[in-house]
């Protein structure tokens, strides 16, 4: 097929286009449109092409996405008569748009540009082509095939300046790994593969042609395999992958773990490992930010705080006396309502049983957290909802945030203390994500409390001494699901170029064990295999912690910091943030049983993803989240 036979190009607007940042009740406030994207509307306007938007519109109006579009300067690149608004979950609409384009009869001259697979396979469904993202639509044109691809930089060429070369092409990267980010995952037509070929990189072609158009590609960690090693056949794969059809998701076998891509329509829980332990899937995601190096302009970096060996840092009076108020009754208080122990609508009596996604406790969930943030704020917070696409759900899901303006705006840079919302069970025989419990109290209904904790301590603390930096506090949705609520979220805003400067991630910092005796352990994971950089920035930001546990939580030990090789690189939402360049680090409770440099350790949890993780000690959960804030605040009013 040639470029030419293809007549109408029609885009799917959140996470496709830019970045959507959405109003509690649904509306579309604003969109970041990712850098790339007005050139590419340019070049296929300027080839004539017809270009249209197909949206879910929800409980917006039509009049606010086009607002929305004119304001972000792409709305004149589309036609009028081609803004279709509705909904994706079935052919209709796009048998609907191609109507509207005057081709009804020959659907195959219409292109769905979109992130989800499964609204792609509708598209497919109604004979049209399709393009996973806006720089691999031109290859669609072209009649070119698809394919994921493995990309590795020679060892002995690793200093040059590769990932320019590969920005130039129309390469889609998806995923980086190996030591300094050496190996890069990515989707790109045949034709740019030949052309790695010349320029010398390793390229592996994974996967059948065209893979890409309808399946979403995941990272999935047998971790029983990896910890009994070489030739001790303990894995897990033949028993998920067995039959013919099956079999050919399965794409590489690596010491990470499985590279698989999912038909539109699967989920990952109905592969889950046995033993498999914190973060084992991870999904790759479109990431252009990978190939591009992190400019974060701010007046002074977190980093700065510690630039002299001995530095000892200390909190005010004033302050230490705000975060006293920082206790065990404020964390049961929260948490409860998350965690199946009491009713988050007391008059009804409705306990939210489960978080997962596929339940629906998510959105009851979502909604109560953004009424919490809105309480907490009294009008000083922004909330708003960051949307994306998951191809299990028929509608978007969302992370929640609460923006807190610094004195100068976000000039000073931001700061993020953050969670994940979201809980699972999967470790329950014959597991339901529908219907069956999965209260989640630590992991991480003990997290949510932390943030919504540390969020009223700071609202205290502003009304004497507001800070100079913004602190958004947020909570990231599908983290069970290989980390895709705050890979969305970072990508968009590196995308964006956001000057932020450090973030604090709680995950599961309230099962005490067997740790009866004060003080109590608990661990910082700062490891990035694969940005050496965020890695050593990031380790500045538990170094601060660390040194803050005397003044501010006497009853917990010092920190055990996690450095590369760290079993947490990549298991948490804090990694989300340090592959494109971010300082961030994940605090846990005494999370990971066995030797520190072990590749996999054990979950010192026995209710980890169980119907019953209902145990949490508050004053434990307290001490964790009172350091975690005064370590951020801190950071924010330096």
């Amino acid at each position: 097929m040639n470029r030419n036979t293809i007549e109408a190009i029609f885009f799917d607007i959140g996470n496709t286009l830019g970045a959507p940042r959405v109003s509690p009740t649904g509306k579309l406030l604003a969109l970041v449109v990712y850098t790339y994207v007005p050139d590419v509307l340019r070049q296929l306007h300027d080839d004539g092409k017809r270009l249209g938007v197909i949206s879910n519109i929800g409980n917006d109006t039509a009049e606010n996405l086009e607002r929305i579009l004119e304001q972000s300067g792409i709305l004149a690149f589309f036609e009028p008569n081609l803004l279709i608004y509705g909904s994706k979950d079935s052919s209709e609409i796009f048998r609907l748009a191609a109507t509207q384009a005057e081709l009804r009869a020959t659907p195959d001259r219409c292109l769905f540009v979109g992130e989800d697979s499964k609204e792609r396979s509708y598209a497919i469904e109604a004979g049209w082509r399709v393009a996973p993202h806006p720089r691999l639509a031109s290859a669609i044109l072209s009649g070119h095939h698809l394919r994921y691809l493995e990309i590795t930089v020679p060892p002995e060429q690793s200093n040059q300046e590769w990932q320019s070369v590969l920005r130039d092409l129309p390469i889609v990267p998806i995923h980086i790994t190996s030591t300094r980010g050496t190996k890069v995952y990515a989707i790109a037509s045949m034709i740019t593969a030949l052309s790695l070929d010349d320029l010398g990189f390793e390229v592996k072609r994974l996967g059948d042609l065209d893979l890409p158009l309808q399946t979403e590609m995941y990272l999935m960690r047998d971790d029983r395999q990896i910890r009994t090693g070489f030739l001790v056949p303990e894995g897990q794969s033949a028993s998920f992958f067995s039959n013919e059809e099956e079999s050919t998701w399965v794409l590489s076998s690596t010491q990470e773990g499985l590279y698989v891509a999912l038909p539109a329509g699967k989920s990952i829980d109905q592969y889950h490992f046995e033993e498999a332990y914190h973060g084992h899937n991870l999904k790759l995601i479109s990431n252009m930010s990978l190939l591009e190096p992190l400019r974060v302009e701010v007046t002074k970096q977190p980093a700065d705080l510690l630039s002299e060996p001995g530095t000892e840092l200390s909190l005010s009076t004033q302050d230490l006396e705000k975060f006293s108020s920082l206790t065990l009754e404020t964390i049961r208080r929260y948490l409860a309502r998350y965690s199946r122990i009491e009713a988050i609508d007391p008059q009804r009596d409705t306990k939210i049983k489960s978080r997962h996604i596929d339940s629906d406790g998510n959105a009851v969930a979502t909604k109560a957290l953004v009424r919490d943030f809105e309480d907490i704020g009294a009008g000083d917070f922004q909330v708003y909802l960051h949307q994306f696409d998951h191809p299990s759900q028929p509608s978007k899901l969302c992370n929640i945030v609460a923006e807190w303006q610094g004195e100068r705006g976000n000039d000073e840079g931001i700061v993020i203390v953050s969670a994940h919302l979201d809980s699972t069970a999967n470790r329950e025989v014959n597991y339901d994500p529908d219907t069956d419990p999965a209260p989640g109290a630590d992991d991480d209904g003990s997290g949510i409390a932390g943030v919504l904790a540390i969020a009223q301590a700071f609202k205290e603390l502003s009304q004497s001494n507001r800070p100079k930096r913004t602190i958004r506090f947020v909570l990231f949705n599908a983290e069970e699901q290989g980390l895709i609520g705050s890979l969305e979220y970072a990508r968009d805003e590196a995308q964006a170029s956001s000057p932020i400067v450090a973030v604090y991630q709680l995950d599961m910092i309230g099962y005490r064990g067997e740790h009866h005796h004060v003080p109590r352990p608990f661990e910082i994971h700062v490891g990035s295999r694969v940005c050496p950089d965020a890695e050593r920035r990031s380790l500045k930001l538990a170094q601060q912690i660390q040194q803050l546990v005397k003044q501010v939580s006497p009853n917990l030990k010092t920190p055990e910091i996690y450095q590369t090789p760290d079993v947490g690189d990549t298991r948490s939402d804090h990694a989300s943030f340090q592959q494109v360049g971010y300082a961030a680090c994940l605090v846990s409770e005494d999370l990971f049983l066995g030797p520190p440099l072990h590749p996999v350790s054990k979950i010192n949890n026995p209710n980890y993803h169980t119907a019953r993780d209902l145990q949490v000690d508050f004053e434990y959960t307290a001490d964790i989240a009172r350091l975690v804030a005064a370590a951020a605040w801190m950071t924010a009013k330096q």
